[in-house]
């Protein structure tokens, strides 16, 4: 084999893994678990746009089975959201639409799909975080597209330490903001869970909203965008009332740090409130 066509060949043995790994999308749109180690689907309150037609509540959390959802080559011409909004048939009593009250900080999860740097498992702390926006578009309207002005910015949930020369500390300390907090990643890299947190603003006006998830992973990467409605309310006592109407539970959320002692990467007398909230 020539030269020219081995260096070739060793630079997509080398390329194409963090290509085809650097994806992701959000599976849950209402998670109760802040900040938790692993994914659980018994502690999801609601889920994205068209989430039963991809099986993303019941497949493996890791695989995207087509829900995938990246904005190439003119993202400014690309639909924003996989399947038009159609709030009738894109959500089931499976996969419901998210519920939120002003003031509520939500919890979406993702996988990591080995995007996460982290020098416990990867010897590579410039793993490159750049973007990590909630938007929200008000009314029945349908974004067209990532530069529409109808988007309104919700929340800028911001990006994860990387760098070639940052301590290396840094990618091992849990919580983080950005993408790549996911305290477990080491344990799965395909398909270990990330979580974000946003609140929805005070000033928001209630009714029914679309919400969308936006990601670059790189400046030279489109972005990765995922849709979802919620019904927003403007106290916790109207949003309780619909999830109790609906058979959800309507506590809020809980820190997966403050409600745990962990020592050493270890819980010590682990509790897991899901146990007394949706099980039994």
């Amino acid at each position: 084999m020539p030269v020219t066509m081995r260096l070739l060949v060793l630079f997509l043995a080398l390329a194409l893994p963090a290509l085809v790994a650097a994806h992701s999308w959000i599976v849950c749109t209402d998670y109760l678990e802040n900040n938790g180690w692993y994914w659980d689907q018994a502690k999801c309150r609601a889920w994205p746009r068209s989430a039963h037609r991809h099986d993303i509540r019941f497949g493996n959390f890791g695989q995207h089975r087509g829900f995938l959802n990246k904005l190439d080559n003119h993202p400014e011409e690309t639909a924003l959201c996989q399947q038009p909004r159609n709030d009738d048939t894109e959500y089931t009593d499976l996969t419901p639409m998210a519920a939120y009250y002003l003031g509520q900080t939500v919890v979406l999860t993702h996988p990591t799909n080995n995007h996460v740097a982290d020098v416990r498992c990867k010897n590579n702390t410039n793993v490159v975080d750049t973007e990590n926006l909630i938007f929200a578009v008000d009314g029945d309207d349908d974004p067209c597209c990532i530069d529409s002005d109808k988007l309104i910015v919700v929340e800028d949930m911001g990006i994860s330490p990387y760098g070639p020369d940052i301590d290396p500390v840094l990618t091992t300390t849990y919580p983080k903001p950005g993408f790549q907090n996911a305290p477990k990643f080491c344990e799965d890299p395909g398909s270990a869970m990330g979580t974000y947190n946003f609140t929805i603003p005070l000033d928001m006006k209630p009714g029914r909203h679309t919400f969308v998830w936006k990601w670059i992973r790189a400046t030279w990467v489109s972005p990765f965008t995922t849709c979802w409605e919620a019904d927003v309310f403007a106290t916790k006592a109207e949003r309780d009332a619909h999830y109790t109407a609906t058979g959800q539970s309507t506590v809020d959320l809980w820190d997966f740090y403050q409600i745990n002692t962990i020592v050493d990467g270890q819980i010590v007398d682990p509790i897991d409130p899901v146990d007394q909230i949706l099980i039994g």
